[in-house]
C-alpha cells in the first residue's frame, strides 16, 4: 500500500513538472522570432544610410543633357539610391520630355543650362542670358509643372559671366552654381574619367570641402557610372541633389571675368 502511495505521488510530480515547464519547441519557435525581429530592427534602410554621421556629402551634376544616355544615368542613380542634379538645355528638354518626367518622378533635381550652348549669342548682353534661362524655365514648366531657380551658364561663369551678368540673373531670382571638380568626362577617353574626378575629390576631402562634380550626358559617362558610384560608396559619400535653398558655389571673378567678344 506504501509503494502505491510513492507511485501515484511519483505521476502526480511528474505532470505538474511536464505542465509547469515550457515546450522545448515553442520556446525555440520564440528564440527564432526574437532574433528575426532584431535582426530587422538593425538593418539600415537607404534613408537611414543618408543621415548617418559618418557619411561624406558629394553633389553630382550632369549638363547638357537630357540625352540618349540620360536613362541609363538614371537606371545606375537608381541602383545606388542616391540622387544628382541635371542643368538641361531648353531644346534637349523639348526633345525628350519624357525624360524629363522621369527626372522628376525619381526625386532628383532638375535646373537650367540655356538654350544655345554658344558663348557669343548666351554672353552677346545681360537680355540675352536672361532671356535664354527664361525660355528654358518656360519649357521646363510646360513639361513638368514646376520651375527652378537653380542654373548654370555655359561652360560656367567664368570669364565670359561678369558681375551686370550675375546681378541681372540674380535679381531675377535664378541661383548660379558652378562646380569644383571637373570630371573631364567630354574630353577624356573611356573610364579614365574616373581617375581625375576621384584624384580631385581626395584633394578636395583634405580640406574638409564638399565636392560638386561637373559630368555630362554622355554615353561613356554612363557607361563607367557604376564604377565611381562603387568608388565614392566604398569612400563614405553620399550623392545628393542641390536644393533650391542652399547657398550656391560660384567661382571668383578676381581679374579674369570680362565681356565676350562678339564679332559683328
Amino acid at each position: 500500500m506504501r509503494k502505491l502511495a510513492i507511485c501515484i505521488i511519483l505521476i502526480i510530480v511528474t505532470q505538474l513538472s511536464a505542465c509547469s515547464s515550457p515546450n522545448p519547441i515553442q520556446a525555440t519557435i520564440n528564440d527564432t522570432n526574437e532574433q528575426l525581429e532584431t535582426n530587422l530592427i538593425t538593418v539600415k534602410q537607404p534613408s537611414e544610410i543618408d543621415d548617418d554621421k559618418n557619411n561624406k556629402t558629394i553633389y553630382l551634376t550632369f549638363d547638357d543633357g537630357p540625352s540618349s544616355a540620360t536613362n541609363e544615368i538614371l537606371d545606375t542613380l537608381k541602383l545606388f539610391h542616391v540622387k544628382a542634379t541635371f542643368f538641361m538645355l531648353e531644346p534637349k528638354m523639348r526633345q525628350s520630355p519624357e525624360i524629363v518626367k522621369r527626372i522628376v518622378e525619381e526625386g532628383h533635381a532638375v535646373a537650367l543650362h540655356g538654350v544655345t550652348h554658344n558663348k557669343n549669342r548666351f554672353y552677346r548682353s545681360e537680355q540675352s542670358a536672361l532671356d535664354e534661362m527664361n525660355q528654358a524655365q518656360k519649357t521646363l514648366e510646360k513639361i513638368t509643372g514646376i520651375s527652378s531657380v537653380l542654373i548654370r551658364t555655359p561652360y560656367g561663369s567664368v570669364p565670359y559671366l561678369t558681375d551686370s551678368f550675375r546681378k541681372v540673373l540674380s535679381d531675377n531670382g535664378y541661383k548660379l552654381w558652378d562646380w569644383n571638380v571637373d570630371s573631364s568626362d567630354w574630353s577624356i577617353s573611356s573610364k579614365d574619367y574616373i581617375k581625375t574626378t576621384i584624384s580631385q575629390i581626395q584633394k578636395l576631402e583634405k580640406y574638409d570641402v564638399t565636392p560638386i562634380v561637373l559630368m555630362h550626358d554622355l554615353p561613356e559617362t554612363a557607361k563607367h557610372l557604376t564604377k565611381l558610384l562603387t568608388s565614392l560608396t566604398n569612400d563614405g559619400y553620399v550623392p545628393k541633389k542641390i536644393e533650391a535653398d542652399m547657398e550656391p558655389y560660384n567661382f571668383n571673378c578676381y581679374d579674369r571675368c570680362r565681356r565676350v567678344n562678339v564679332e559683328s
